[in-house]
């Protein structure tokens, strides 16, 4: 048995303070300030048969104590196993003790939200600027409010119950080793709201159809072998490459780095009231980012923002998003086989490569 420390999840990722979209009152992406949701435990694995835990909610003994209050609806073991994604130190205290693992190749961690059933509900709180005044969560219906005083947690629905993510590569422990993995995440745009929703709808909060409403993707975790601490930089993608300002953007790049050099990050969706429907399905952990060989295009290219006169070959990488199955490394949502780390237009595959559509991306 060998022992693995691991890292505390955080949320100090260089968040960007992002200006509010221009949105209209159907739509527009959000960062909640505090995301509760159940983590029942955390686990390294290899395939589909062997899962070894990082660690193990105790119901009856609470985990960390939340920043916010999930509410009075939620009571006894239930409550105890719930986190606060935006609480470092409730996150820190997860994996204060580090945890003993047998020798092995493992190729993800799972995060597992749910004890005995096949659904689970998480609490968001936050703000959102709708045409130009503030709205602001409840606890109630309707789940959104101009009033700061009505401000309350909403709840959302989620069907399903495991989230693995996938190292890349995949972590090999020998007998003797003492090895750190870093998970990290970030709330960053991880919420939005619908102005015309219907009922049911997965990810989203019970409300009247027709009416607004509030839906959430969830913290998608990503793993480092060894101890870091990335900045993010976040990539607004519109399928115009005229559209210099990307404000057509229904999606974006979420790199994570470490010295310089992207390692893992995340697709999400932006909802907008400009954006236009995707071409790619977001909201998915990225699998893979290489370093393209001897720079791979020239400064002077014409897709390139790089200055004029600017020498020299511009680094660029190969990013890929799991894809279906997420097993099989040789499938991807979307691929940018040459993403630069700067302003820059492009074109990217979808579908395994059945189609490729030619894009903007816009530094924020």
């Amino acid at each position: 048995m060998k022992r693995l420390a691991l890292a505390a999840m955080s949320v100090g990722l260089a968040v960007l303070p992002l200006a509010t979209a221009s949105a209209a009152e159907g739509e527009s992406s959000f960062t909640p300030t505090s995301f509760i949701m159940p983590i029942y435990s955390i686990m390294l694995a290899r395939g589909l048969t062997t899962n070894v835990p990082l660690y193990t909610c105790t119901p009856g003994v609470a985990p960390a104590a939340s920043s916010g209050d999930a509410g009075p609806a939620d009571a006894g073991a239930a409550r105890d196993c719930l986190v606060d994604m935006a609480d470092s130190a409730a996150l820190a205290s997860l994996f204060s003790v580090p945890a003993d693992i047998p020798p092995g190749t493992y190729d993800s961690i799972v995060v597992m939200t749910c004890q005995s059933s096949s659904a689970f509900v998480a609490k968001l709180e936050g703000s959102v600027e709708l045409e130009g005044v503030t709205h602001y969560t409840t606890a109630g219906i309707p789940v959104l409010s101009t009033d700061p005083a009505d401000q309350g947690y909403t709840s959302i629905n989620y069907s399903g119950c495991g989230n693995t993510v996938q190292l890349s590569p995949p972590v090999t422990i020998a007998a003797g080793d003492s090895i750190t993995v870093s998970a990290f995440f970030t709330l960053q745009n991880l919420s939005w709201v619908l102005g015309n929703s219907s009922p049911g709808l997965g990810g989203c909060a019970t409300a009247p159809a027709g009416g607004s409403n509030v839906c959430s993707g969830l913290p998608v975790l990503v793993g480092y072998v060894g101890a870091a601490a990335p900045s993010l930089d976040a990539f607004y993608i519109t399928e115009d490459p005229n559209d210099l300002l990307a404000t057509q953007a229904a999606g974006q790049v979420l790199l994570l780095s470490n010295g310089g050099e992207p390692f893992s990050g995340f697709l999400r969706r932006v909802y907008s009231h400009d954006s236009t429907t995707p071409s790619v399905s977001y909201d998915v952990p990225l699998r893979e980012i290489t370093k393209n060989p001897d720079g791979s295009r020239d400064a002077g290219d014409a897709g390139s923002d790089a200055a004029p006169g600017d020498a020299g070959a511009l680094t660029t990488y190969d990013v890929w998003a799991i894809g279906d199955p997420k097993q099989d490394v040789t499938k991807y949502r979307v691929r940018f086989p040459s993403f630069e780390l700067e302003s820059h237009n492009g074109t990217f595959f979808t579908a395994n490569g059945a189609s490729q559509v030619n894009y903007r991306a816009v530094k924020r």
